[in-house]
């Protein structure tokens, strides 16, 4: 006798959710830490474009050489705290009128052990800060 309504125990779509599990799984694995280290750069690009600022009453030749040592300064960071090890990493500041713009590049090599393929991710970070001078009354 053949039950109607009964499922079998693996089917179509059990098989397709436990593939998606797996792939899902394995993205979490050898990705999200490459986005998690880019979220850390993206909170010190900010710090550093926030403290732009503070460069707003030099005169030029003094604030060139500030704003230099803060996109150093970040670049610093984010090779010893988010330890990205691109010797390429390019930190660039661009301030343009009442905006500070920061952005990091960089490449960041994914190795799969299973297939022996390396994928190569080009990151390109920005964050960008409001520095109009304020005058308080």
């Amino acid at each position: 006798m053949v039950r109607y309504g009964q499922p079998k125990r693996i089917n179509a779509v059990s098989v397709t959710l436990a593939l998606l599990l797996v792939v899902g799984g394995y993205w979490f694995w050898r990705f999200f830490p490459v986005y998690f280290d880019a979220w850390s750069v993206d909170h010190i690009l900010k710090e550093a474009a926030s403290a732009t600022y503070q460069t707003q009453r030099l005169v030029e030749q003094q604030r060139m050489a500030q704003l230099k040592e803060i996109a150093d300064k970040a670049r610093e960071k984010i090779v010893k705290q988010v330890e990205i090890r691109d010797p390429e990493l390019q930190v660039d500041l661009n301030v343009d009128g009442d905006k500070a713009t920061l952005t990091a590049d960089y490449t960041v090599k994914v190795t799969h052990p299973v297939i022996d393929k390396v994928t190569v991710m080009k990151m390109h970070r920005e964050e960008t800060a409001n520095i109009k001078f304020v005058k308080w009354d």
